[in-house]
């Protein structure tokens, strides 16, 4: 079972809407194990994430920043 593997608190922190796309920032902070019984690490992530505006894609991973 993966349960307690991952805990998490997210964030919009920024969006734009442009002429051709949509732009969106999310942050990620919290803890993550990378076994059961393992110690757990800090992280602490944005997650940018961009959509055409005509819908003709969905939401997509522009990049993640890795945040200390």
């Amino acid at each position: 079972s993966a349960q307690g593997l991952f805990d998490c608190v997210d964030l919009v922190v920024d969006f734009a809407d442009e002429a051709e796309r949509q732009i969106v920032s999310v942050r990620f902070t919290g803890q993550v194990r990378e076994q059961v019984g393992a110690e757990a690490t800090d992280f602490d992530e944005v997650w940018h994430l961009v959509k055409p505006k005509d819908d003709s894609r969905n939401w997509a991973i522009a990049g993640i920043q890795q945040r200390q």
